[in-house]
C-alpha cells in the first residue's frame, strides 16, 4: 500500500472512530427527539439499544481493525513486516483499552489526568504511524535502513515500547487467560508484571525512561528521513562489472 493510498485509509478509520465517539450519542438523542418515543416509558430501549450496544461497537472495532489491517499492509509493501509487523501489533494490543476508553468518553481526551495517563505505547504508535504517511517509497534508500547504528537504535527503542506496553497494560493478564482459557498464564502475567515495570523504568518507578526511549525513537526517525550517502559498492560487484565489459 502506497503512501496515498495509506494516508487515505488511514484518515478514514480515524474519522469513523471519531464519528463513533463523538457524534453517535447526539445521534442517539435526536433520534429519540423526532421520534418521540420518550413519551412512552420503555419506547426508546431498542432504538438505544441499537445504536449503543451494536452500531457503536461496530464501527468502533472497524476503525480499529481498519488502522491496524492498513499499517501491516503499509508495512509489507515496505518490506518491512516481519519485525515491525509484530511490534506494531504489541503497540494496538496496549493501546486497546485506552483506545475504547476514549470512544466511551471522547471528553475525557481534554482532561490533563487522562492525558497524562496515555500509555506510552499509543505514543510510539502515533510516531511511527505518522512517519509511514510519508512517500517512503520514493527514495533511494529502504526506509528504516539509513545505517546499522540508526537501524540498531530504531529495533531497540521499538521493542522497548512494546515490551513497556505489555508491562503497563492492566488488563493484560486478564485478557490473555481469558483468550486462551489458560488460568495459569493469567498468574504468570500478573506475577512478571510488576517485575518488568522495574526492569523498564531503571527501579525508579517513573515513567521518565519510557519517556526518554521515546523520545529516541522519534529522534531516530527523523533521523532516517535525512539525506545518507549512498553504501559503496563491493569489490566482488566491481568485478563483475568489469567482466560484463
Amino acid at each position: 500500500m502506497f503512501a496515498g493510498r495509506y494516508l487515505w485509509w488511514m484518515l478514514m478509520g480515524i474519522g469513523i472512530f471519531m464519528f463513533a465517539a463523538l457524534s453517535l450519542d447526539y445521534i442517539t438523542w435526536l433520534t429519540i427527539q423526532l421520534s418521540g418515543c420518550g413519551d412512552m416509558a420503555g419506547a426508546c430501549e431498542p432504538t438505544l439499544r441499537l445504536i449503543s450496544s451494536v452500531l457503536k461497537p461496530a464501527c468502533i472495532w472497524t476503525a480499529i481493525g481498519m488502522l491496524f489491517m492498513t499499517t501491516l499492509l503499509r508495512l509489507h509493501t515496505l518490506s518491512l513486516i516481519w519485525f515491525w509487523g509484530p511490534v506494531v501489533a504489541a503497540w494496538f494490543v496496549a493501546s486497546m483499552p485506552i483506545l475504547l476508553f476514549l470512544a466511551a468518553d471522547a471528553a475525557a481526551l481534554t482532561r490533563p489526568a487522562t492525558l497524562a495517563a496515555l500509555p506510552v505505547a499509543l505514543l510510539f504508535l502515533v510516531a511511527f504511524i505518522a512517519y509511514l504517511m510519508l512517500a517512503l517509497e520514493e527514495s533511494d534508500t529502504l526506509p528504516l535502513a539509513a545505517s546499522v547504528p540508526l537501524r540498531f537504535t530504531l529495533r531497540l527503542t521499538a521493542v522497548y515500547g512494546a515490551l513497556a506496553g505489555a508491562a503497563f497494560m492492566p488488563e493484560l493478564s486478564r485478557v490473555g487467560g481469558t483468550l486462551l482459557d489458560m488460568p495459569a498464564l493469567s498468574v504468570l502475567i500478573a506475577v512478571a508484571q510488576p517485575y518488568l515495570q522495574t526492569a523498564l523504568t531503571l527501579g525508579t518507578g517513573s515513567m521518565a525512561p519510557a519517556y526518554a526511549v521515546l523520545a529516541a525513537f522519534i529522534a531516530a526517525l527523523a533521523a532516517s528521513l535525512l539525506p545518507h550517502a549512498a553504501p559503496q559498492p563491493s569489490r566482488s560487484a566491481i568485478m563483475l562489472r568489469r567482466l560484463r565489459r
